[in-house]
């Protein structure tokens, strides 16, 4: 199989980590592991609901590597952070994933580039003359999430809006996520959590089964801003508030 190559020169660095483990592992499969890898090791940091079951899902792919070949991985992640703490703005994963050719050699997907995201976002959050007295938390969901561009453009977008009042953003918007691949809804969760987003990512088919709010099963996955505790009062403060009227909804 050809290695993968990208044309953006600040991507060289983790492809040429993804190629020095090409031999027995094919590019696509390097990539789902790594992703979910990275998921399963931030998910089960804060999260106690399925911890064992997820350190043995991460025991179950270390297996098939050695363990210079393991020592990889945290180095990509480490590579991954750097980026995205000196550009937030963007969707790495999600471009390098398609510069990769992993989406449409593979698996037909294509991700909506993140330039247009950010327009879209800014046309529904970006235009509101925000002052301290009407910032509110707010939602956004995404039912086909992809690698999370659309939301992390929208958490930026809010972040830039309401700047001026000297809230912080991440206190202030929540994020829904959803996609059927397993490995664009890990790509969503990591994304999100290294970008410090209060976000609950399902994985399944939002047509069949979309996401809800009463929703806690294996196939939920919450960012570790998620419990912090300004959420963990804003939620509790909401379904309080929702036990008189009844229903379900994905309101904070």
């Amino acid at each position: 199989m050809a290695r993968g190559t990208v044309s953006k020169q600040e991507y060289k660095g983790i492809v040429k980590m993804y190629n020095s483990l090409i031999g027995s592992h094919q590019l696509w499969e390097l990539w789902q592991d790594s992703m979910t890898m990275f998921a399963l090791s931030i998910s089960n940091t804060v999260d106690d609901r399925f911890r064992e079951k997820r350190e043995a899902s991460y025991a179950d792919i270390a297996h098939k590597y050695t363990k210079d070949e393991m020592q990889v991985f945290p180095q990509i992640l480490g590579e991954i952070v750097m980026q995205l703490e000196a550009e937030p703005e963007q969707d790495l994963l999600g471009d390098l994933y398609m510069q990769l050719d992993l989406g449409s050699h593979w698996h037909g997907q294509f991700f909506t580039p993140y330039n247009l995201c950010a327009m879209m976002a800014k046309t529904q959050l970006g235009q509101h003359g925000y002052t301290i007295d009407n910032v509110k938390p707010i939602s956004v969901c995404d039912c086909a999430c992809g690698g999370g561009a659309l939301l992390i453009a929208a958490g930026h977008e809010y972040r830039k809006a309401i700047a001026h009042t000297g809230l912080n953003a991440q206190h202030y918007i929540c994020l829904y996520a959803q996609d059927l691949s397993q490995v664009s809804a890990m790509m969503c969760y990591v994304q999100l959590s290294l970008q410090g987003f209060a976000a609950k990512v399902k994985l399944g088919d939002s047509l069949m089964n979309p996401l809800v709010e009463s929703d806690n099963g294996a196939d939920i996955w919450y960012t570790p801003m998620w419990f912090s505790d300004v959420w963990t009062i804003r939620r509790l403060i909401g379904r309080m508030d929702k036990i008189s009227v009844g229903g379900e909804s994905l309101a904070i």
